[in-house]
């Protein structure tokens, strides 16, 4: 292209006007950040869907057989993860109780009338002797788990929704009295505003329904495997198939979390909207593009009429707009990667949720607004086309 060449005329043609240059700039510049925004979206709700799951120390994972998401609740009987265990090469297995609908968050430090409605959130809840999450913190409060009605709060769970987020306050959980002992990071999702960890013998006092705590601990929501050092976990995954009951299913990690990035990304609305948004992004996009090319174009298509005149090709008047628009891709990215970072931080502040800007999203939105530009660059050539010389000398 003419970009490199002795006179840089798309360049000059791009940057005479200084404030009309800084306008286009930016037009492009939120092309990028529509780009972005959409993008880090559908990488939030992937990302934040699994982030649970990472954190479960075993490489195998028992549900139910109704279970098909982390966020339904479909319990199964706990003697079936007795049999597990029982099943040469596991060395041990965690039952986990998990808690969506029926766990109402209140902030009782304010008056009657500042209160807000209960909101749900999340639950966790299993042996703290046991360590069924890599995660630092439920070491550091493992004896604290012990005490009844003690919890962890999830740091990123959302202020606006729980109130002060801070260890050492008392707050009401499923209708009791609960002591928030320390603090833990998760991070919220696109079902969950926030996280409670807890023991599961506090699970069974809030959640007992009238029924002894010990019959609501017969019942779990899943099991985390732990195996034999030097063990197959896919051997013992086959193993585990074939000798339990049709009511549960057994999973490897890396089958559960794609298995639940399927759910979110394909099964709900959520999923489809947010890649829906990143396509019309890209058209938006690429629509911003085209008027600012077109326009330029417009306005110099007498110029363009009297390079023909002098004997320049058609193949040099595209290479001089295409580069303007491989040009306007580059100036206009690095501005709209700012705002994207800005907005970034902003939500992962107001959400409790973590959009990152990772090198792959980053180098795939330059690809894509590099292939905008051009593409716009290319459907206003036909302008460029039709210069005609004789126009000139009219």
């Amino acid at each position: 292209m003419l970009t490199f060449s002795r006179v840089p005329l798309p360049w000059l043609n791009l940057t005479h006007d200084k404030l009309r240059l800084v306008a286009r700039v930016l037009g492009t510049a939120f092309a990028v950040f529509l780009l972005f925004v959409e993008l880090g979206f559908w990488d939030a709700l992937l990302r934040a869907s699994v982030q649970l799951i990472e954190q479960f120390n075993g490489p195998l994972i028992v549900v139910s057989q109704a279970n098909y998401s982390l966020v339904i609740k479909e319990p199964f009987p706990r003697r079936y993860l007795a049999q597990t265990r029982a099943v040469a090469g596991v060395q041990d297995v965690f039952p986990v109780y998990l808690e969506h609908p029926a766990a109402l968050w209140k902030d009782t430090s304010v008056a009657r009338a500042e209160r807000t409605a209960s909101q749900p959130i999340r639950v966790i809840a299993f042996n703290p002797d046991q360590p069924v999450l890599d995660n630092p913190a439920i070491t550091k409060y493992h004896n604290a788990l012990k005490v009844p009605y003690n919890v962890l709060l999830d740091s990123k769970s959302k202020k606006q929704s729980y109130g002060e987020i801070k260890a050492g306050i008392d707050r009401e959980l499923a209708g009791h009295a609960v002591h928030v002992a320390g603090l833990f990071t998760l991070g919220a999702d696109f079902a969950n505003d926030g996280n409670v960890i807890m023991s599961a013998e506090t699970y069974g006092r809030l959640f007992s329904d009238d029924k002894p705590p010990e019959r609501v601990l017969e019942s779990v929501d899943l099991g985390v495997v732990q195996i034999a050092p030097g063990a197959d976990p896919q051997a013992i995954c086959q193993t585990l198939r074939q000798i339990l009951p049709p009511e549960v299913r057994v999973f490897t990690k890396d089958e559960f979390k794609r298995r639940e990035r399927v759910y979110w990304s394909k099964t709900t609305p959520m999923g489809f909207i947010f890649f829906l948004g990143l396509c019309v992004g890209f058209i938006v996009g690429g629509v911003i593009c085209y008027q600012i090319i077109s326009t330029d174009v417009a306005e110099h298509l007498p110029q363009f009429a009297t390079l023909k005149a002098m004997g320049y090709r058609d193949a040099f008047l595209n290479g001089v707009v295409l580069s303007e628009a491989l040009w306007l891709a580059l100036l206009g990215f690095v501005p709209g990667l700012g705002m994207s970072w800005l907005s970034y931080q902003w939500l992962n502040r107001e959400t409790g949720m973590s959009l990152e800007l990772s090198w792959f999203s980053v180098l795939l939105v330059l690809f894509l607004t590099i292939v905008m530009c051009v593409a716009s660059g290319l459907v206003a050539l036909r302008k460029v086309r039709m210069a005609d010389p004789a126009e000139v000398f009219a």
